[in-house]
């Protein structure tokens, strides 16, 4: 068996390589040609991090230091943008006295307070009832799912700052993957077995990957992520029929894996369609080696091209990268990476690549892990005093200093070059 299907393999990749550098120089010959967008830069911002009387500061420092654009998210809990709509329209106009536009982080699919009703939440293999969405079943994106896009955009389509929407972490793969490095191990929880998975399957989906049937239930889960982002698109477009305000999807590196397809159905290309834009985030591992740098820089071409590859000439990237270093984010004292030239290397990867679109996570950044338990109690509730996450100090970009001259003195060079694409 071994020996047969090692041929095949091999012709696969040979294809997928082949079809990547097409794609490439596609894109290099159109970057040439095409006229120069204006470059946007972008970074993340949990409103809960701060209390409101500092945004202003730390949207006019943002701004100062050459970002256009600042992507907002109610930390732990991405639907409260629904519930908190008095404090979002303040955020949106201090973004718009500040220069900023922004996009709003309007989905996660585990931290978000919707209401849940046992019809539409996910069942394990055991049979138990998940805390997430089953959002294959049609019911739910017809009812709850279009209530709260729909409300979402009737709120803030207006709003003069307003950039965008971003879900983040779609699939359920980027935390695990990237954060823990435990690779694919966060599959099983986004492959739903309840009584509508089984009724529009045909039959009982099977539960292990040497499942002759597993191949089909792939497939079929292909199939059904499509139908989510066809109907996720309509319902915001029904409502908020502004081009300049971007659909945005993202999901961790993982998403472009064969792994990740065959695990949990996701097909990058096609989920990627109806979307204004897409991106696979990248989450660089710094330490004191020498070449410490050049993999980051290395990450960042590969991720671009095999996005590329996925989705094609003509869909619009953004491109997300860590602007913290996971291996000190934990660890005592204020960070030593990344360094000014660090970032600056990445940025100089994804702009040879043709990016227009730079976004860093983050600005100002709470803590993104909690318990079952506390996660009740961290997140900011419907009305009243909000608490603020717990901080990761001198970790991400707004309070270390060090970096913020020659990164201001950069970014405001990069926005000069609206007149020229550079050729990958």
């Amino acid at each position: 068996m071994m020996a047969v299907n090692q041929p095949s393999s091999m012709l696969k990749n040979i294809s997928r390589l082949l079809r990547a550098f097409v794609l490439y120089l596609v894109a290099a010959q159109w970057s040439m040609c095409a006229p120069a967008q204006p470059l946007r830069i972008s970074a993340w911002y949990w409103l809960n991090s701060a209390p409101r009387e500092e945004w202003d500061g730390d949207f006019r420092n943002m701004a100062k230091l050459g970002f256009t654009h600042a992507a907002l998210c109610w930390g732990l809990n991405a639907a409260a943008w629904t519930l908190r709509a008095d404090d979002t329209r303040y955020a949106l106009e201090s973004c718009r006295r500040a220069g900023l536009g922004a996009y709003l982080i309007v989905w996660h699919p585990v931290h978000n307070s919707l209401p849940r009703r046992p019809e539409f939440q996910q069942v394990d293999v055991m049979g138990r009832l998940r805390f997430s969405f089953d959002t294959f079943n049609p019911k739910w994106r017809a009812s709850q799912w279009k209530q709260y896009l729909q409300r979402l955009a009737t709120l803030y389509v207006r709003e003069p700052a307003f950039a965008g929407y971003i879900f983040d972490d779609s699939f359920g793969i980027g935390p695990v993957n990237t954060i823990s490095g435990l690779e694919g191990t966060s599959a099983e929880r986004i492959i739903s077995y309840g009584e509508d998975d089984r009724s529009r399957f045909g039959k009982a989906p099977p539960k292990e990957q040497s499942d002759p049937l597993w191949a089909v239930w792939t497939e079929t889960r292909a199939a059904w992520w499509k139908d989510w982002a066809r109907d996720t698109n309509r319902f915001i477009r029904e409502v908020d029929r502004n081009p300049r305000h971007e659909i945005y999807l993202e999901d961790g590196e993982y998403v472009l894996s064969d792994e990740a397809r065959n695990a949990t159905g996701v097909d990058f290309g096609r989920v990627a369609k109806p979307f204004d834009a897409v991106g696979a985030y990248t989450v660089a591992r710094w330490d004191g080696t020498p070449d410490s740098s050049q993999r980051a820089a290395e990450q960042t071409r590969r991720v671009l091209v095999k996005t590329r590859a996925a989705i094609g000439p003509d869909k619009k990237i953004i491109y997300t990268f860590w602007a913290g270093n996971i291996l000190e984010l934990r660890t005592a004292g204020p960070a030593k990476y990344p360094t000014f030239e660090q970032i600056r290397d990445i940025c100089e990867a994804a702009l040879k690549f043709g990016i227009r679109h730079l976004d860093m996570y983050g600005y100002r950044i709470g803590d993104f892990i909690v318990t079952d338990e506390n996660w009740p109690l961290k997140r900011p509730p419907a009305s009243g005093p909000y608490p603020l996450t717990d901080p990761f100090p001198h970790k991400y970009l707004y309070d270390r200093p060090e970096l913020h001259e020659r990164l201001q003195e950069y970014l405001h060079a990069l926005r000069g070059r609206t007149g020229k694409r550079t050729v990958r």
